[in-house]
């Protein structure tokens, strides 16, 4: 995390402290939030539309904050004793305090962004760097203008690479957060469905999604995904003059990913003579692993090095995760959802052997736009009737989710439900020993609830 004096910190911010006489005050973090403040640091309160950090000072003053930003017309309370440091305004300072600290560390930075498995990819290469380098990542959903800053900030001195995901809901996003963490490798995994209320279309996605090579270093490297149809059109227009790489199953990749095996234990690809594994679910992981491959073999990791980080990932919580229980899994993909990664989660739904009964309890697609109950009504009419028993829906959208399905599922395996616990009992009812239930929604739905609802059977 940064470690710096307070003089120092006014000095990367073009700010004035309010109390010279406290100028070699030490630093050790950042905090945004009044409720995680730990000792030294230095709180900055941000103001939203419905929150007002600034309350909360004198409560990070007792927590121990050492210090804290201020916009400079905002009266500071005559109760506050520590010192601060006066700023135009503190979200503003936020960022550029990232953007200097980025530029005093010695790093390599890679960022990572796309419609599905950014978090993924993330925890592989974590996994996977760490073999040789000191590694720092983004944790947990991180990933705008608020978490990229703050994981920059996060970086150890020492720290060799550090992987940033990169999120948008809204063009110029990822314009605003690569600035900041200026990378030296920036990829795009692929172009889905995902926020498509405010981009309009996959190419406006893959647009906002290019943003990403703005802040990309002179002498850095682009990565894309060849087998991504809307990238494989729009990147060729891009005059960029950094190195452009590709991966893809295509033959004419950079880096030729050849599918292997996919099972419950995981997947396995070759590239080249080489066979690598990741022991994650769902065919997808193929791309998530070969990118990973990729990069470590471009920052120097043998084959041997990289077989082993991509062995030991720990999979994200609520993401292809399988819960095995009393009698009956769950496969827990509760996380988020788009059209492209539900018809993923259902293709791996399929390839799980060994159940008698599977089942999918699948919420609503938010953040879908103008076309969201088509997609969701296609989405209904692909699953299989022929390897999912019941599929239970819940919540407004779904209902065209319910709608598609129901002309080709028979009638008495189809549910639709407004109310999560009508859900639940529905489900308690079909779930039989031996069985899989897939989980899915956007996080909005808060599945997760009917995982906790059930997950204490004993079939």
């Amino acid at each position: 995390m940064i470690k710096r004096t307070l003089g120092q910190i006014a000095n990367m911010l073009g700010g004035e402290i309010s109390d010279p006489s406290k100028e070699n005050i030490f630093i050790e973090g950042i905090s945004t939030d009044s409720r995680t403040i730990s000792p030294a640091n230095l709180y900055i309160p941000l103001i939203g539309e419905v929150f007002d950090g600034r309350i909360f000072i004198k409560e990070c003053e007792n927590k121990g904050a050492a210090a804290f930003l201020i916009n400079k017309d905002y009266e500071i309370n005559k109760n506050i004793n520590i010192p601060y440091i006066i700023v135009d305004d503190t979200s503003k300072a936020l960022r550029n305090l990232a953007t200097a600290y980025r530029n005093e560390l010695d790093i390599k930075i890679i960022g990572i962004t796309g419609s599905n498995g950014k978090t993924t990819t993330k925890d592989l290469l974590e996994s996977t760097l760490k073999e040789k380098y000191k590694v720092q990542k983004t944790m947990g959903n991180l990933n705008n203008e608020i978490g990229v800053p703050k994981t920059i900030l996060s970086l150890d001195e020492d720290t060799e690479i550090g992987i940033i995901e990169l999120g948008t809901d809204n063009f110029g996003d990822i314009a605003l957060t690569t600035r900041i963490a200026q990378p030296d490798i920036a990829a795009i995994l692929n172009i889905g469905d995902s926020h498509l209320h405010n981009l309009k279309t996959r190419e406006g996605i893959a647009k906002a999604k290019m943003e990403i090579t703005e802040g990309l270093s002179e002498d850095g490297i682009f990565i894309y995904n060849l087998d991504d149809p809307v990238l494989k059109k729009i990147v060729p227009n891009y005059d960029l003059k950094q190195k452009v790489l590709t991966f893809a199953s295509s033959e004419d990749a950079d880096f030729v990913i050849t599918p292997v095996k996919n099972d419950s234990s995981g997947v396995k690809f070759k590239h080249g003579d080489t066979t690598f594994s990741v022991p994650l679910l769902g065919d997808h992981q193929i791309y998530n692993g070969g990118i990973t491959a990729m990069i470590a073999q471009i920052l120097d990791l043998s084959d041997d090095q990289i077989k082993d980080g991509l062995q030991k990932v720990k999979g994200s919580h609520n993401r292809s995760a399988l819960l095995e229980l009393n009698g009956f899994d769950i496969l827990d993909d509760s996380y988020k959802s788009n059209p492209q990664a539900l018809l993923t989660g259902l293709n791996t739904t399929y390839t799980l052997k060994g159940y008698k009964n599977k089942i999918v309890v699948l919420g609503d697609m938010l953040e879908l736009g103008e076309n969201e109950k088509n997609l969701h009504y296609e989405v209904g009419k692909k699953i299989d009737p022929n390897e999912i028993h019941f599929a239970l829906f819940y919540g407004p959208l779904s209902y065209e989710m319910y709608k598609g399905a129901m002309e080709i599922f028979p009638k008495n395996r189809v549910f639709y439900f407004e109310n999560k616990a009508d859900v639940c009992d529905k489900l308690k009812q079909l779930v039989t020993k031996s069985s899989l239930i897939f989980v899915k929604g956007s996080h909005g739905m808060h599945m997760e609830e009917i995982i906790e609802c059930v997950r204490t059977l004993k079939i």
